[in-house]
């Protein structure tokens, strides 16, 4: 365990990766840049035997991120009667937390009061969701199967995922991770919750697994355009807070938080391929 702390060199280097403008001034993309002609491609090469497998938790009620009274999510259903019924409905999800699947757009996380590429906190022109949907976020998706190569149940949350793990994980599958592929990393949450453990955020002060600030290296280094994963951030005292999050403000990385990955995991143990269209 270290006895140093690892924010400030972090932040020099995440300050660098953001000024560095990867995608150039006034970009509201972020990381779906990636997702290019070439990526399109290769994720429909990808599709050998047409299986749908969700990566979506099912939706629950509680841990509202905004701490009141009112659910995570909940659904009113309306039926209107007549020669033809038709029936409606009201939905309201709280989009983040730590329950329900969602997509962490590049607007997700400021620093001093900026996003991503400069943008203006306050500033109404700056990136939105629906860029992202104008652009289409089809691309090849890679598994990494943590708790396979580890020979455990789940990621221990004493050993943070590393750009190693990650390496490892590829090299034993034969496959070559491609610029635009999501990465799609399987750390084992559904077993670590079926054995009754809570999955708590950082104000807990326990360790809790998740890639470290080496994954984070990793994902800048070979051009992931999505991060698709059970747990998060690592909350190792030996690592950055949110080394992976903040690369949100720091390239535009694109997240996909709380997937559940046990199927896609289970399928490739099964078929022995770890790649499919995304």
């Amino acid at each position: 365990m270290t006895t140093t702390d690892p924010n400030p060199e972090y932040r020099t280097w995440l300050t660098s990766l953001a000024s560095g403008r990867r995608f150039g001034d006034g970009d509201r993309l972020g990381t779906a840049n990636l997702i290019d002609e070439a990526a399109r491609r290769r994720a429909a090469e990808a599709m050998v035997r047409g299986d749908a497998i969700s990566l979506a938790r099912p939706l629950v009620a509680q841990d509202s991120p905004r701490h009141d009274d009112k659910a995570g999510f909940q659904v009113e259903v309306f039926y209107t009667d007549g020669p033809i019924g038709m029936g409606s409905d009201h939905v309201e999800f709280d989009c983040h937390g730590r329950s329900n699947t969602h997509l962490d757009s590049i607007n997700h996380i400021s620093v001093e009061r900026t996003w991503y590429c400069g943008w203006d906190v306050e500033g109404t022109d700056g990136p939105s969701v629906a860029y992202l949907a104008d652009h289409g976020l089809v691309t090849r998706g890679v598994l990494v199967d943590l708790p396979s190569l580890r020979g455990t149940d789940w990621v221990d949350p004493e050993t943070p995922v590393t750009a190693d793990d990650i390496e490892a994980g590829l090299a034993r599958s034969g496959v070559r991770f491609e610029p635009g592929d999501a990465l799609l990393l399987y750390m084992g949450r559904d077993r670590f919750e079926a054995a009754g453990h809570q999955y708590e955020d950082l104000r807990s002060g326990r360790s809790m697994p998740g890639p470290g600030w080496s994954a984070a290296r990793w994902i800048v280094e070979n051009d992931v355009s999505l991060l698709c994963w059970d747990f998060l951030d690592s909350s190792h005292p030996s690592e950055p807070a949110a080394a992976v999050h903040l690369l949100i403000w720091g390239i535009g990385l694109l997240l996909v938080d709380n997937c559940d990955l046990a199927a896609a995991a289970a399928a490739t143990r099964a078929s022995g391929a770890i790649t499919g269209n995304l």
